[in-house]
């Protein structure tokens, strides 16, 4: 686009954007595909993480509807002048018309009979470290039965030492820690959204004017292709942030809570890290985007003036060399 926009390479230009939209439509919707396959996932796996990018604060009769937009006020929790899509949350979420897709204060809920139950497999383990072979089997079934919400359990720990003591107030405090940030998670997950649909819309218009206009594109079209350039980058960004901060307070879901998972390092050793890590990486990133524009501005092959100082600089060379290849090294060379 930009070599159309300032007439240079045209042709090569024209017929690497019949290729690049080709194959950019086709990958565009792909990811619809993995999109869809991934919320199906989220459903059975994350379901909190579901419900906040959903800002569902209510389990809604199935199907249940898709926010278009609103504005999630988690304080409240109740999503305010919120528009819906009747229907397609719940079918992309369970692929069903009669499947419920629980809503953040049933989870809560949910999360709170989770931590209680996590408290009696913490209580056992700990009876099994003391007790060891000598350890009731009464004990080792009560662990069994519960140890797959230890991990909830262990969400206590940030209120108190030993989970054991805490009060009934920190169990619910506990169990509403499971909740993310909704309102980010809600806005990066629709610009992802947004973004993604934009490069399908995108891409079939340069792959429409690429098959059926003789690869003619609007100048504003080629200049809305430049602008864009950085977008697939953060859309990726966004991803990534829905990903991890959806999955809050979680680094292993209903196992490991981010608050146990942090290292040993001092805050000096983490700002000195993170300081030489951002300092390579931008050294790296000012030499590529040098060498990207570079040879973005220099072209896939030598112009008219480009070939002639070429010629020139060569001049004595083409002259002495009378039938033969010019350029054929010499026994010195």
């Amino acid at each position: 686009a930009w070599y159309m926009l300032k007439q240079r390479h045209c042709e090569l230009a024209r017929r690497s954007m019949a290729v690049a939209s080709a194959f950019g439509l086709a990958a565009a919707l792909s990811v619809v595909v993995l999109g869809d396959e991934s919320g199906y996932s989220a459903s059975h796996t994350q379901r909190m993480k579901l419900a906040a990018i959903e800002a569902m604060w209510e389990t809604h009769d199935a199907p249940a509807p898709f926010t278009l937009v609103g504005f999630p006020d988690q304080e409240a929790r109740e999503t305010h002048y919120a528009v819906e899509i009747p229907w397609v949350m719940g079918l992309i979420g369970t692929r069903s018309l009669n499947t419920e897709i629980p809503g953040i204060k049933d989870l809560v809920v949910e999360s709170e009979r989770r931590v209680r139950s996590g408290l009696l497999a913490y209580d056992s383990l700990m009876t099994i470290r003391s007790e060891r072979e000598n350890t009731p089997p009464e004990v080792r079934q009560q662990f069994e039965d519960n140890s797959d919400n230890l991990g909830y359990a262990l969400l206590l720990k940030r209120y108190v030492e030993d989970p054991r003591d805490a009060t009934e107030a920190q169990i619910k405090m506990a169990a509403d820690d499971t909740v993310p940030g909704v309102a980010p998670v809600f806005w990066a997950f629709r610009l992802m959204v947004g973004l993604g649909f934009s490069f399908i819309a995108v891409m079939a218009f340069f792959f429409y004017r690429a098959s059926f206009r003789g690869m003619q594109f609007p100048r504003w079209s080629l200049w809305l292709a430049v602008i864009i350039i950085p977008t697939p980058w953060i859309a990726v960004e966004l991803g990534w942030f829905v990903s991890e901060f959806g999955r809050q307070p979680w680094t292993v879901d209903g196992v490991l809570p981010t608050a146990l998972s942090a290292s040993n390092l001092s805050v000096a050793d983490l700002l000195f890290t993170l300081a030489g890590f951002t300092l390579f990486y931008t050294v790296l990133f000012i030499i590529e985007m040098g060498l990207m524009l570079k040879y973005i501005r220099k072209g896939p092959y030598m112009d008219v003036e480009e070939t002639e100082q070429w010629m020139k600089r060569h001049e004595h060379r083409l002259k002495t060399h009378d039938g033969k290849d010019p350029f054929a090294p010499t026994p010195a060379e």
